[in-house]
């Protein structure tokens, strides 16, 4: 009989003595963790949640003991303005609703950085291409020698002009815009005479347009613009009433 009693108290000693070392203790609805100063071993292909003794975070090991941090941020947040909320924590996560991005804090308030110059934009959070930012052709004309009074089509730099034909300098690949005519001349028409130049879609005249006057040899128009389709025939007319202009060069873009 007494070593009965005696088995069955050492029985329970040792049941006590085990309940008191379990990281994990139940108190009422709740789990209790108590703090492990390391990653604790769990079962083979079981995961298990302990409690960091250091910072007192939770952390989780998976079935291949790989250990995670619960959460990457103390608090997730939403305020019209971030920078006005109290008792921020370094690594709480706030997305501003009036800036329309989210911020992050590390002894401060602080966006995701993104640096960027024309022709990208930012709008909230999205990044444009500014209207004619992006060059989809560069197109190029030359009319060599003097162009005499003559309606002239220009041709490949470095070819005479001809009036006779009508020199398709580009067929858009695409849908987009003509935009930035800048022409000049190496002998300016002189006295009251012009020259001149307008890009011609399809055979037939655009707004974009610049006019190289008496003793100028350049000009350019950066304001008038058509918009072009794909398979649309470009090419650039040059109207001289002056028989001392010479070697005429003139480009145009195509854009976004």
């Amino acid at each position: 009989m007494l070593e009965r009693f005696v088995g069955r108290l050492l029985c329970s000693l040792a049941l006590l003595l085990l309940s008191s070392s379990v990281a994990v203790a139940a108190d009422g609805n709740k789990e209790v963790f108590s703090p492990w100063t390391s990653a604790p071993s769990c079962v083979a292909g079981r995961a298990c949640i302990y409690q960091l003794g250091s910072d007192k975070q939770l952390y989780g090991v998976d079935g291949n003991g790989v250990v995670t941090k619960l959460h990457g941020a103390k608090s997730f947040r939403t305020s019209m303005n971030c920078a006005g909320l109290s008792s921020p924590a370094n690594g709480d996560v706030c997305y501003d609703t009036t800036a329309g991005s989210f911020k992050f804090y590390s002894g401060g308030w602080y966006t995701v950085a993104m640096i960027y110059t024309a022709p990208l934009s930012l709008s909230g959070h999205t990044l444009s291409i500014d209207v004619g930012g992006l060059v989809y052709a560069s197109v190029n004309g030359g009319g060599a020698g003097v162009l005499g009074i003559a309606t002239l089509y220009l041709r490949s730099p470095g070819l005479a002009a001809t009036g006779t034909t009508e020199t398709e300098l580009l067929v858009a690949p695409r849908a987009g815009t003509v935009r930035n005519l800048r022409c000049h001349l190496k002998i300016a028409p002189g006295g009251v005479d012009t020259v001149i130049n307008t890009v011609r879609v399809n055979s037939t005249a655009i707004v974009t347009t610049c006019t190289i006057s008496a003793a100028s040899t350049s000009c350019a128009d950066t304001s008038n613009t058509s918009a072009v389709s794909a398979g649309d025939r470009l090419s650039i007319e040059a109207v001289s009433s002056a028989g001392t202009a010479s070697d005429l060069s003139c480009a145009f873009e195509v854009t976004n």
